[in-house]
């Protein structure tokens, strides 16, 4: 996963600071978080910092499960999702978009599962987000 812009250990990133940096990208972070929130409650936002080269991330938990991760960039942001067997099948018989499939099928398998990252620049990334909450929020 490659640097947040904010890569400084005493300074936590803020919703201003977000708001300024991601710019007309904000919206999506904000239309994501809205999401989770009144489809499933609970939404629980923290920011952790994993080193100077990662810089600060943004978790986003529903309850106390790990949705998504984003990584702040000027004017947009990364999600990286960690998705198990279960859901990797789902997202691969899914209509999601090949590309996204093809991430996901060619991503290293780690214990805790198989993770993807999507560049989120634009509304059409958000419904395909979107969509891959839902499978990995599916109970």
């Amino acid at each position: 996963m490659a640097g947040s812009i904010y890569n400084d250990k005493l300074i936590e990133p803020t919703e201003k600071m977000l708001s300024v940096d991601l710019e007309a990208s904000y919206m999506f972070l904000t239309e994501i978080k809205e999401f989770i929130e009144s489809e499933y409650g609970h939404l629980k936002p923290e920011w952790k910092f994993y080193n100077k080269k990662t810089g600060w991330l943004l978790k986003l938990f529903h309850k106390k499960r790990n949705v998504l991760f984003v990584v702040p960039y000027y004017k947009y942001f990364r999600v990286a999702f960690t998705f198990g067997d279960k859901a990797t099948n789902k997202i691969l018989e899914s209509e999601l978009p090949e590309t996204i499939k093809t991430k996901l099928s060619e991503a290293k398998k780690y214990m805790e599962g198989r993770i993807i990252e999507i560049d989120v620049k634009n509304e059409e990334e958000i419904k395909y987000i979107l969509k891959l909450i839902q499978i990995k929020l599916e109970k």
